[in-house]
């Protein structure tokens, strides 16, 4: 598992480094305007129908079953694949014509508050990404199979060559000023991805497919599969939907926050990508051959120290978020305005950014062993609560009120997916433990900042403010036992 986590978080960290340099441009080139708008909105209307299919609720089912039907019948499990890559062909061949043909009207779906040439744009734009819808779904695939084989590089590498692919198409788009290029980094990245991953995967044996068909064994996998993904069906909708209501109700309060809301993301699903998707990922695949006693102890040790890191973090970038955007984007086309709107979002995601990260990891355990009916309840409960905040708020508190719904979302998840697994005694005393001393330390900032000149240079108030609150939490998390206990064990094997 550790091999794994290393090869996802290495992964993620180049994609997140190309992906930040990518926002850079993207904010200095266009802003928050009516070009970024739209091929935000673009973007979205492709991908919602896609990640309908690629979902985490797909993976939790596939990737278990499969490697089930890998121990117990090799030409099962061979059946079952050529039966998804069918699935999978058909469903992006269509979903091509619905979203070429149809993108005008997909458009004022997804983005009912726009018109005149946002939405023009928006348009021509979503046409050129249908474009990869098959290679999307085919890589996505190639992935799921990898991963149950215990190969992670695909996915490790995929959002690393999508970002190589979009940082070009954003350099070409400014430069030969034509935004229409903009769509084509995104499609050309994904065409040579599938075409790599599908290389890697046949020279690893992992593309075998049955050297006879049994109409028998096509029932048994596919009903299996269904009996399976049937309580999760769902959440996809669900998921999909919710982005789609959060992106429409964006357009209403401007063009200019649905661009923010992925400068936004981009920050607060760093954190997610970095700390739990390699954990999370690693654990589905090897969770699932272990009890759930054994599971639930490795859950409690891996919330403890987790909780330490990622509510520090979240609360570190709550409180120095407009520094952070400023340092990250205010160049160029993005304008005091643009850090206004973005701090917003982030401030109001970042109050559940922690649960996030700890909830994501929770579904994945429950998902582990198939408890797919606890997974939807959760989901379900989460989303609705996300869905109706954002009602609620956001022409009262517009870009922040949008934020806040993640919040809830995150808060719900982490709950419910904590009570399921039956841990939920080992949550408050942490969350007591971290808190408390971010509340100490917010006082002592507010008392003590009126008596400190801070720096006009916003490179140099993040890293003496960052420098400060590092040895705070650490002197902190020294006062309780297991983390010192810890740390002391760290330095000692190091030494």
């Amino acid at each position: 598992m550790k091999k794994a986590i290393s090869q996802l978080f290495g992964g993620n960290m180049l994609s997140k480094i190309l992906g930040l340099l990518r926002e850079i441009l993207m904010a200095k080139f266009f802003g928050t305007g009516d070009i970024n708008g739209a091929y935000r909105i673009a973007q979205t209307g492709t991908l919602v129908p896609i990640n309908f299919m690629t979902s985490d609720s797909l993976n939790s089912a596939f990737i278990p079953l499969y490697k089930k039907y890998l121990t117990e019948d090799e030409f099962r499990a061979s059946t079952f694949k050529v039966c998804m890559f069918l699935f999978f062909s058909v469903i992006s061949i269509f979903l091509f014509f619905i979203l070429y043909f149809l993108s005008d009207y997909w458009v004022g779906i997804m983005a009912p508050g726009i018109s005149g040439n946002a939405k023009g744009m928006s348009s021509e734009l979503l046409k050129i990404m249908a474009i990869c819808c098959p290679f999307y779904l085919c890589s996505a695939l190639v992935n799921y199979l990898s991963m149950a084989h215990g190969d992670y590089k695909p996915i490790s590498m995929r959002a690393s060559i999508q970002n190589i692919g979009m940082l070009l198409g954003v350099v070409a788009a400014y430069y030969y000023n034509n935004f229409l290029l903009l769509a084509w980094g995104f499609t050309g990245s994904y065409i040579i991805f599938s075409c790599w991953a599908i290389t890697r995967a046949r020279k690893s044996n992992i593309l075998n497919f049955p050297d006879r068909f049994d109409i028998h064994e096509t029932k048994l996998v596919m009903r299996s599969f269904w009996i399976t993904l049937r309580p999760l069906l769902i959440l996809p909708l669900m998921l999909q939907g919710n982005i789609t209501l959060e992106r429409a109700l964006a357009s209403f309060i401007s063009i200019d926050v649905v661009s923010a809301l992925d400068y936004a993301r981009f920050i607060t699903d760093t954190v997610v990508f970095i700390l739990s998707v390699p954990i999370a990922f690693a654990g589905l695949s090897e969770w699932s051959s272990q009890k759930p006693e054994i599971v639930r102890e490795k859950i409690k040790k891996i919330y403890r120290w987790l909780a330490l890191l990622v509510i520090n973090i979240s609360f570190f970038i709550f409180y120095y978020a407009r520094d952070i955007v400023i340092l990250l984007f205010m160049r160029g086309a993005f304008n005091q305005h643009s850090v206004e709107v973005t701090t917003d979002i982030i401030q109001g995601m970042c109050i559940g950014l922690w649960a996030q990260v700890i909830g994501y990891i929770f579904i994945k355990a429950l998902s582990a062993h198939l408890n797919n009916k606890q997974v939807l309840i959760v989901m379900i409960v989460a989303l609705s609560s996300n869905a109706v905040v954002n009602l609620a708020t956001y022409k009262l508190w517009g870009a922040f009120g949008l934020g806040l719904g993640n919040s809830i979302y995150s808060l719900m998840m982490f709950v419910l997916s904590a009570w399921y697994l039956k841990i939920t005694d080992v949550l408050f005393p942490t969350i007591l433990k971290v808190f408390t001393g971010l509340g100490i330390y917010t006082v002592l900032s507010i008392c003590l900042g009126t008596y400190v000149a801070e720096s006009t240079n916003v490179i140099i108030r993040l890293l003496v403010n960052g420098s400060i609150f590092l040895m705070f939490t650490l002197i902190w998390a020294m006062l309780f036992p297991l983390y010192r206990n810890g740390i002391k064990g760290i330095l000692i094997k190091k030494g």
